[in-house]
């Protein structure tokens, strides 16, 4: 097979390294089938010359695609394709539109060689301060016994303070007593759901919401009753009625940045959440993990922050801003739920690793942190805003979609079920992979609509997969005959 010819363009004024960015070029063009299995590529001098720049660039991003399965080298032969990558036909897909089963294979995706996934709503690893953070490891080693021991069930006390430091800076009223260390927002939600709810009481979340939520309700045989959002947030007449008739153990709400749909709720709607949550007596349940990714303005002041009743429970993480892997998180809640979810927590794992919690202490400390987002909000900011350009250029004018305020998430919702059934399926086949709508609702929906992520793609993937998606979109769309009446007006499918 002859050598291919690769001609793209790289971004010098881009942070990402050079490397890195060969590597996401190559990755593109080979799940998409413009680099099929057993396609040869141009050698290292070779590529290092057409780019103009140096061959230890190129053996970077070689290496970086060899050791995850993308090429394969031989000495003698040169650099192939893998024949491992299949980007037309993968595997089984999701076999179950449940959020347990879309999770597992959310988990999975970027496993699968010539895969491009819009799964995720993770973070870029290549940003991670790698070196900032392993320094910090360094010093400890000092206190490597303390590292290797139990820690409190409450968390790390030094952990405790910093990040009470940093809730006080957001506006929050936090003692470092207040914070409970937890693994993940995810477990925060567990805990709380099992200290708030009994199985067979009724919760009520926004419509969509976080999927891992959702599972953690059914397994809990807890009723998750759904209440739809507009511009503003959720609507409040609609919450109001479902008080009324499910009388409900709390409210769930993602008020900044709402996975899965990337939307802000005003500060008016905020205000008014909280009034009609205390004329109810019903508990909020506050989930804060992409409050500091504002692309736009500074987002509006947490719930926590506003409530004067003592009627919030506020759950954060660090996942989405520095490492999903890091695995902790925090819960502040009101005095007399604290005692029982700590009991809990002692209960389902014990402690939390001391060298995780230590570390991201003096990581927060040394204003880390603060550095990091710098840093990374205007990359984060530049891929929103690809987002926002490739959908407006390709998408049909009847699917409906908000621009994302913040966080890493688009929603885009068709004008009918039928006939995007296969949609999903169908991306994958092309090597792209989303998450299908069904699986962030508590209840079903006459729409279609799935979730795209950004945060962990260059402009170059993200404009793409936007192409793909809108493709396979207007293919569907063209199989229907008529229109479809949008916003009261009847307007043509593409």
């Amino acid at each position: 097979m002859p050598t291919v010819s690769l001609d793209f363009h790289l971004d010098r004024a881009n942070p990402v390294a050079l490397y890195q960015q060969i590597s996401e070029h190559l990755k593109a063009r080979i799940s998409d089938g413009r680099l099929p299995a057993g396609a040869k590529l141009p050698t290292v001098r070779q590529l290092a010359s057409d780019l103009g720049v140096t061959r230890l660039t190129i053996q970077n991003a070689y290496s970086e695609l060899q050791s995850a399965g993308w090429i394969e080298s031989t000495v003698g032969r040169g650099t192939y394709v893998s024949h491992d990558v299949n980007g037309h036909s993968f595997g089984r897909g999701i076999v179950a539109l449940t959020p347990d089963a879309v999770i597992n294979d959310i988990l999975q995706l970027n496993q699968i060689v010539g895969l491009r996934s819009m799964a995720s709503a993770s973070p870029d690893a290549r940003l991670f301060p790698a070196e900032e953070f392993w320094s910090v490891i360094a010093e400890l080693q000092a206190d490597a016994v303390t590292m290797v021991s139990y820690s409190s069930s409450q968390g790390d006390p030094q952990l405790r303070v910093e990040i009470s430091r940093d809730l006080t800076e957001r506006g929050l009223d936090v003692t470092p007593d207040d914070v409970l260390v937890v693994a993940g927002v995810t477990q925060g939600l567990a805990l709380i759901s099992r200290t708030l709810a009994q199985p067979g009481d009724n919760i009520l979340v926004e419509q969509p919401t976080y999927l891992g939520l959702l599972h953690t309700l059914k397994l809990h045989g807890v009723n998750a009753i759904g209440v739809p959002l507009d511009d503003e947030g959720p609507d409040l007449g609609e919450l109001e009625q479902a008080m009324l008739r499910h009388r409900p153990r709390f409210f769930y709400t993602i008020p900044t940045f709402q996975n899965p749909t990337g939307r802000c709720m005003s500060l008016a709607r905020r205000l008014e959440l909280l009034e009609l949550c205390a004329a109810y007596g019903v508990l909020i349940v506050e989930d804060d993990i992409y409050g500091r990714l504002a692309y736009d303005a500074p987002s509006p002041p947490p719930l926590y922050a506003l409530d004067k009743r003592g009627q919030v429970l506020f759950v954060g993480s660090y996942s989405k801003v520095l490492m999903p892997g890091l695995r902790l998180g925090f819960v502040v809640a009101p005095q007399r739920w604290a005692d029982r979810l700590l009991s809990l927590r002692r209960a389902t794992d014990l402690c939390s690793p001391t060298l995780f919690q230590r570390t991201l202490a003096l990581f927060l400390r040394n204003g880390g942190l603060k550095r990091h987002l710098r840093r990374v909000l205007p990359i984060y900011r530049e891929r929103r805003n690809t987002l926002v350009s490739a959908l407006q250029r390709n998408l049909p004018p009847s699917v409906h979609w908000h621009q994302p305020q913040g966080g890493f998430c688009a929603w885009l919702t068709m004008p009918s079920y039928q006939p995007f059934t296969d949609l999903e399926q169908a991306l994958l086949r092309q090597g792209w992979a989303v998450t299908p709508g069904e699986v962030f609702l508590a209840e079903p929906a006459q729409q279609k609509s799935v979730r795209i992520c950004f945060g962990a793609l260059t402009p170059d993937v993200i404009n793409a997969g936007v192409d793909a998606v809108s493709k396979a979109i207007r293919e569907r769309l063209n199989t229907v005959a008529e229109p479809v009446k949008s916003n009261g007006n009847w307007t043509p499918l593409v």
